[in-house]
């Protein structure tokens, strides 16, 4: 077996911190029987995607390789998407930056767990479903509309703050601000979307639409409880257009997994196969990375991968979690 740390740099406040995590993992591997071990340090978004692809293409298929994502959704979406395709590959995320949501689902108490090199080395992994989105996978959501406008002012608020070690505590209210932010200014309205789920026509004028394949996002928010990454089916839910003073009073309510609540505000599917069309450029989330389209297909892919989990852990039952 061999392990590859790809890690973001970014998501370390001090040098010394990063340096002791790569003491851990030179600990991990200096005694007993000693495995082959690399580390990559990524430069900016989507580096990572062509060194892991390049290191797990040079592994013989016989042979499991180990990623390891260290940093923050971000570097973990860049992990997935450069060894998505091997099936000698499995994926570790180590939760190291501000939003990490994939191990919020195994409940944030557990982190430290996720954070112990010699504990995830030698743990077992487990298959969860993967969503296609065109050549991109993901494995946490994606967002259109509201939510992606909120991703992007608040990935503008957190540029301008300082990106301390507590930051991560305060991903969920900036997410709200920048909500409010994009609602003040006008960015964050209905619109008609051209909507397929399954072969049934869905279409509408929708506020926001968040496809889910887990439960949390945006740093602890819970908008899609019953979404689980190894039922085989994803979850979308759908905003119906409103208003802005409306758009921000069940805000709170969405953002807490209350939509049963409001079954004439929000509409709730499961499915395997969505595209969704606008006569509009839409802005999208994938995993919390952003983009501009006028088209996209979303497809589950049961079990597509296979992610490192410390033994004894299993994803929580959000829906006990809705507040």
């Amino acid at each position: 077996m061999r392990h590859y740390f790809v890690i973001n740099p970014k998501s370390f406040v001090l040098v010394e911190d990063l340096k002791r995590f790569l003491l851990s993992v030179e600990n991990c591997f200096s005694v007993g029987n000693r495995a082959e071990y690399k580390v990559y340090i990524s430069r900016y978004p989507r580096d990572a995607v062509a060194a892991v692809h390049r290191y797990v293409a040079g592994v013989g298929s016989g042979e499991t390789v180990r990623i390891y994502a260290v940093g923050g959704d971000g570097i973990l979406f860049d992990c997935l998407n450069g060894m998505a395709e091997f099936e000698n590959a499995e994926l570790a995320s180590v939760p190291y930056g501000n939003s990490n949501d994939f191990v919020t689902a195994f409940g944030t108490e557990n982190f430290e767990a996720f954070r112990d090199i010699k504990l995830l080395s030698k743990a077992p992994s487990a298959p969860v479903d993967l969503i296609q989105c065109g050549s991109r996978f993901a494995l946490l959501n994606c967002c259109i509309g509201a939510e992606a406008q909120a991703v992007m002012r608040m990935n503008g608020i957190t540029k301008a703050a300082n990106k301390g070690r507590y930051m991560r505590k305060f991903v969920p209210a900036l997410y709200k601000i920048g909500a409010l932010v994009g609602i003040a200014d006008g960015t964050i309205v209905p619109k008609r979307y051209t909507v397929e789920i399954d072969g049934a026509d869905r279409s509408g004028e929708y506020t926001n639409i968040n496809i889910a394949n887990t439960a949390f996002n945006g740093g602890g928010n819970i908008p899609n409880p019953y979404a689980a990454p190894n039922d085989g089916e994803l979850d979308v839910l759908f905003l119906n257009g409103l208003s802005r003073p409306s758009t921000i009073a069940i805000m709170p309510e969405y953002t807490r997994g209350r939509f049963e609540k409001h079954p004439q505000i929000f509409t709730h599917s499961r499915f395997r196969e969505m595209s969704c069309r606008s006569e509009t450029p839409m802005t999208v989330v994938l995993d919390g990375e952003l983009f501009i389209t006028s088209e996209i297909t979303f497809k589950v892919l049961p079990s597509a991968a296979k992610m490192i989990v410390p033994e004894g852990l299993g994803f929580v039952d959000a829906t006990e979690r809705i507040r």
